[in-house]
């Protein structure tokens, strides 16, 4: 019986010194919370066209855990449910799909509509989504009347029927349904398409009576207009996303969305507006490209453009596509104006048209758009045409297929949105993206940590109360480090833990920028290796842990890698006198990418077009440090 008994408190105190441990990473303050900020469901023309049928609320119900059948007729659910979701529909569908969908309205039986309907006169159909000339978008008469007031009526409907959803989802505490929106004007010109989206995501519902849409104005207008109509209580904030597609211009260096100059009170606008940008979706991430600007040997992670010629704009990308790039151009653009429009967190989504929030399981994958690609068949043969994986070397490049700059090949199942919060409520999700304590992930459920200041100790990661060490001596991902002691270099607090559903960690990088005689500059670090390997400090990489994949199986191979790791990294090229900016980045082992799965899954060849594996990661919210 005392043998019973002191083998119960041995365990006890065993679990009590395993749990003090994980508290310093897991300080009560704040905790990791995972969610989705662009999703699209039946209220988007684009999703509604290719068979997707949910309902904004049916879709905050499958992030909650809830299952829903998808077209291809399988049934689908998360493995967990997600902590926050904002259903995102495209605000220029409000009105006249509305309308085009209700038997009875005014507009239901016009043949634009009949069209749309029906599928069968594609030039008609797209005629519906409307909205795609950021020059000066306009209703379509014919379904909205000479005047558009048909579909601003029906708009304002939709709009509160969005609202609702989000409403009747919400439930504090225990799950945060935001009501937001998506702006999606593109440019259809001599250029090609140009696409500077944003999600809008409000902090309450207390929010205007209608959704600015691209038949309204610019970005520039809309942030004029949130200002204008989005008194407090209501707040709201803008999020760019694939700005790898947008063909420059939303990163435009110097102008705004339609050419015209940036003005102090717009790059004041932005700033304060614009905290946050998705690096990484279902279109592929935007961090950084290989052989382009500021650039690295990740930078090809679901990477699919070619580098632009000289002069070429479309369906290519240049450095102002890049997030990297464009988050150390705001040192130089704060350097010169005063102000920073380029001060962006992190976060990732998926964009899924589906109408399932949160679905990023490499080993599970149902598509993107709907029936275009809801079997392992369509996805696998759409895509590129002539192209060679190995052709993505330092070009980092892939020819246009059928599909042009995207397609199913090229899609991957997107991230998350993840934020460190005080509470798992609206504002508690809202306040931390504005204050940029959020990261991205590529699917799995990472945490990281990420603090900086000149106050650390250098062995700030073996304290037990780390992560109060972190706030207290120095600030959070998203934060501001203003001038330096003499003669000291800032330290960054590291920390990650892998996702159990997952692989495990190789490693976390520093990635800082700076300004160097007017120019942009970056240096990837590897900060701590897995295994105890140190960075050989030559390349600054850490050698190869030897974990790996088995293609036949997708079973992963090697013991190499850890469920956790952390460090406290000093910047060993630190200089008081220039701008920087730092963020991690966190790799995993490798894994299966979800084409592999496929080709094993219906038993055909690999696609030649794609790599076999991937390595997924996290990405955390810069610091900025100002001399």
């Amino acid at each position: 019986m005392r043998a019973q008994i002191g083998f119960v408190v041995f365990v006890l105190v065993s679990a009590l010194v395993v749990a003090n441990g994980a508290q310093a990473w897991g300080r009560k303050e704040t905790q990791a919370y995972y969610g989705e900020l662009h999703l699209h469901t039946a209220i988007s023309t684009d999703a509604w066209f290719n068979g997707t049928r949910k309902h904004p609320f049916t879709a905050y119900r499958f992030a909650m855990g809830d299952p829903i059948t998808l077209t291809n007729g399988a049934t689908w659910s998360l493995s967990r449910p997600l902590d926050f979701v904002a259903i995102t529909d495209h605000a220029e569908s409000f009105g006249d799909l509305a309308l085009c969908k209700r038997p009875g309205s005014a507009s239901y039986e016009t043949p634009v509509c009949a069209a749309m309907r029906t599928g069968n006169d594609p030039v008609r159909m797209g005629q519906v989504i409307g909205g795609w000339n950021v020059d000066g978008a306009t209703r379509i008469p014919e379904v909205c009347g000479d005047d558009g007031a048909l579909c601003i009526e029906e708009s304002r409907s939709t709009w509160q029927a969005l609202v609702d959803a989000a409403n009747r989802a919400n439930h504090p505490g225990e799950f945060t349904a935001l009501v937001g929106y998506e702006y999606s004007p593109v440019a259809i010109g001599p250029e090609g398409a140009i696409k500077v989206h944003r999600n809008v995501i409000y902090r309450s519902d207390e929010v205007p009576g209608r959704a600015f849409s691209s038949y309204d104005g610019t970005i520039e207008d809309l942030w004029a207009w949130l200002d204008d109509e989005c008194a407090p209580p209501c707040k709201a904030l803008t999020i760019p996303h694939n700005s790898n597609a947008s063909s420059s211009r939303i990163f435009w260096e110097g102008k705004n969305s339609d050419g015209s100059a940036w003005s102090q009170e717009v790059l004041e606008r932005r700033a304060r507006l614009e905290p946050v940008v998705e690096i990484y979706q279902g279109k592929g991430s935007s961090e950084c490209h290989p052989g382009l600007g500021l650039t690295d040997e990740e930078c090809g992670f679901e990477q699919w453009a070619r580098n632009c010629e000289e002069g070429e704009r479309l369906g290519c990308s240049t450095t102002s596509d890049m997030v990297r790039d464009t988050v150390v151009r705001g040192l130089r653009v704060e350097a010169e104006r005063g102000i920073n429009p380029h001060k962006l967190g992190f976060i990732g989504s998926t964009d899924s048209h589906l109408g399932t929030p949160g679905a990023v399981d490499e080993t599970n994958y149902q598509g993107q758009l709907g029936a275009p690609d809801d079997t392992p068949a369509e996805r696998l043969s759409a895509g590129f045409a002539n192209f060679d994986v190995d052709q993505l070397g330092e070009a980092g490049s892939a020819p246009d297929g059928g599909w042009g700059f995207m397609g199913p090949t090229k899609f991957s199942p997107g991230g998350l949105a993840a934020v460190w919060a005080t509470e798992n409520t609206r504002e508690g999700i809202w306040d931390a993206l504005a204050r940029k304590e959020a990261f991205s992930t590529s699917g799995p459920r990472i945490q990281v940590r990420f603090f900086g200041g000149f106050d650390l100790p250098e062995n700030a990661h073996e304290r037990r109360n780390a992560v109060a060490v972190g706030y207290k001596k120095g600030v959070p991902m998203g934060g501001d480090l203003d001038g330096a002691p003499q003669g000291a270099s800032p330290r960054f607090l590291l920390w990650a833990s892998h996702d159990p559903e997952s692989a495990k960690l190789a490693k976390i990088q520093v990635v800082k920028g700076w300004i160097e005689d007017g120019e942009e500059r970056a240096e990837v670090y590897d900060a701590v290796c897995s295994d105890g390997a140190q960075p050989d400090p030559k390349t600054r990489r850490c050698p190869d842990n030897g974990a790996g994949v088995d293609l036949s199986t997708c079973a992963l191979t090697g013991e190499g890698g850890d469920a956790e790791l952390s460090t406290t990294w000093t910047d060993p090229n630190f200089d008081p006198s220039k701008r920087a900016v730092y963020y991690a980045r966190v790799l995993e082992n490798p894994v299966c990418r979800w084409s592999t799965h496929d080709a094993l899954k219906i038993g055909v060849e690999r696609s030649p077009y794609v790599p076999a594996t991937i390595r997924e990661r996290a990405w955390t919210s810069p610091i900025w440090f100002t001399p």
